[in-house]
């Protein structure tokens, strides 16, 4: 009977990693569209896109099991990956993108305390 309990937990652990690449994915394709359609803009313009794509990588991320730290490092991830891939460099965002998540992430918490 042992054979069957690890089997379960090897199907959950499977399906949480799929699941988990799959949210992954997800968020990446859609910050890679967003970030072709806005190809050319002003510095003023591309951050505000790099806060769209962050509060949509955020939403994807909260979906997968990580915590802490690790939901933020995924996120500024798939921003990132997304606008590499697209040819936009947002390197001179990062620390504003860092401060960006905190600050959302601090203020949802608080959001859900008073509920």
């Amino acid at each position: 009977m042992d054979w069957i309990t690890s089997a379960q937990a090897l199907v959950a652990l499977i399906t949480g990693l799929v699941g988990l690449i799959s949210a992954g994915v997800t968020a990446f394709v859609a910050v890679k569209k967003v970030i072709k359609a806005n190809k050319g803009k002003s510095l003023k313009e591309i951050w505000a896109l790099v806060m769209k794509l962050a509060d949509a990588a955020m939403v994807e991320v909260e979906k997968t099991d990580l915590k802490g730290a690790s939901k933020k490092d995924k996120a500024i991830a798939i921003v990132n990956a997304a606008a590499k891939e697209s040819g936009i460099d947002i390197t001179p965002f990062t620390e504003q993108l860092s401060a960006y998540i905190d600050q959302t992430i601090e203020f949802v918490n608080t959001f859900n305390k008073e509920d």
